[in-house]
């Protein structure tokens, strides 16, 4: 009878994860608005459900994705087999309902699309990406996304402010990628030439008398030191490239983000106040970073000054006031 109900019950395991596999592997995209034309539609939902599907069929019988060529531009196989590489993902959604947004710099975007990224810690698998397509409905790149991004996009009520402000969003979001996907060439192309670049690290805690800790009552972050440098780009890239090369797994993520532009209207210029948590398997740390960002090329902006804080700074929060902001510079 133990015999009988223990194969019974290897069947049913067999069964359920051959069942969960079928899940996996197919993803199907409904698009609920956006999109006008039926054809254009159609290509749209065929080419990202085939991009998410054969993605969930390499993680389930392991290797990469095979990307269809001819719904996804070169330069988007190039990014997201750098993502890949960091970390397979996969998405367990069998139907996903979207909008389609129209990106002001051209072609169409779906976003909120959630993913598990498998070699993440087991607590930041839980992610989502974005996908930008052409106009003719091409996959052209996936990213990592930015937290807020409808809130942020919407506070303004002005139509140029909201069209600048998507740019900006968008910027943001390529730079966190670059960051998880280590893509140091195209981070060296978001940072003007004679940029002013401050990076802070911390160093230590600074070891104190037991009886100067009952006394005191400090906490942990009263003792902590950080190492503040004034950096060029060239030093910088150089640094990041060590960095990237101890790390297989680098997850950057952005959240609490302020954006103002300068009150100057022939100024375009952007002040982006981010608070940014980096985790890697050699160094974490939660601090803000500011990013001055000059958009007098819109195909092209570039930062020119980029600072980073911690968060908490003896043994307290940082005030708003105390964080780098366009009035700093400007």
């Amino acid at each position: 009878m133990k015999l009988k109900n223990l194969s019974y019950l290897i069947v049913l395991l067999l069964f359920s994860n051959q069942m969960l596999k079928a899940q996996l592997e197919t993803c199907k995209l409904v698009i609920t608005d956006g999109v006008q034309n039926a054809s254009l539609k159609q290509t749209i939902e065929k080419n990202v459900s085939e991009f998410i599907t054969s993605c969930n069929a390499a993680v389930i019988k392991g290797g990469q994705p095979n990307l269809n060529k001819q719904a996804t531009t070169e330069s988007a196989r190039k990014s997201f087999l750098a993502i890949w590489n960091t970390s397979p993902l996969g998405c367990s959604v069998s139907t996903l309902e979207r909008k389609c947004l129209i990106r002001s710099a051209g072609g169409y975007q779906i976003r909120d699309i959630p993913v598990t990224m498998l070699d993440a810690p087991e607590n930041e698998q839980n992610q989502e990406v974005v996908i930008n397509l052409t106009a003719d409905g091409k996959i052209d790149d996936i990213i990592i996304p930015v937290t807020q991004y409808a809130d942020l996009l919407y506070r303004s009520i002005d139509a140029e402010d909201i069209s600048l402000r998507t740019v900006v969003l968008d910027f943001v979001e390529n730079f966190r990628t670059s960051y998880n996907t280590k893509n140091l060439k195209y981070l060296g192309t978001l940072f003007s030439d004679n940029a002013i670049i401050i990076v802070g690290k911390e160093l230590k805690e600074i070891k104190q008398p037991k009886s100067d800790m009952a006394q005191n009552n400090l906490p942990s972050d009263k003792r902590k030191m950080f190492e503040f440098r004034v950096k060029t780009k060239k030093e910088y890239l150089a640094s990041l490239s060590e960095t990237f090369s101890r790390n297989k797994y680098i997850d950057v993520r952005f959240d609490s983000i302020q954006v103002v532009r300068d009150p100057d209207p022939n100024n375009p210029v952007y002040g982006v106040t981010l608070r940014q948590d980096w985790k890697s398997s050699t160094y974490m740390d939660t601090g803000y970073v500011f990013l001055l960002i000059d958009f007098s090329d819109k195909i092209h902006p570039v930062i020119t000054v980029r600072t980073w804080q911690p968060e908490k700074y003896q043994g307290r929060n940082l005030r708003r006031d105390e964080i780098f902001q366009l009035r700093d510079f400007y």
